[in-house]
């Protein structure tokens, strides 16, 4: 199933693995890379070429995988009664909160 519960466990792996330490599950690692990245190219493409504004404003250059890692990490341990929605709506929400659009 597609939901927060298991992009936690990969996505705090992930971070674990980046900073040192020894990956659990790389196969699960590379799943939530993927889902961030592709949930962000979904959000730059709606936004270029759909017209739909602009919902998450990362700094220019934009930002390290392993700092979208955290930031999405932060939020699903902050909303564990939402880990049961889809994992693409959490992360946009997660990303929405940290950067938000002024």
């Amino acid at each position: 199933m597609a939901d927060g519960n298991k992009l936690l466990l990969e996505c705090q792996d992930g971070i674990n693995s980046m900073s040192g330490g020894v990956a659990k599950n790389p196969v699960g690692i590379g799943h939530c890379v993927g889902v961030l990245q592709a949930t962000m190219d979904t959000l730059d493409i709606f936004h270029e070429a759909g017209g739909v504004p602009k919902l998450v404003c990362v700094p220019e250059g934009g930002i390290p995988m392993v700092q979208s890692m955290r930031v999405v990490v932060q939020s699903l341990e902050a909303h564990p009664q939402s880990l049961h929605l889809n994992e693409s709506v959490l992360v946009v929400s997660a990303l929405k909160n940290a950067f938000p659009c002024r």
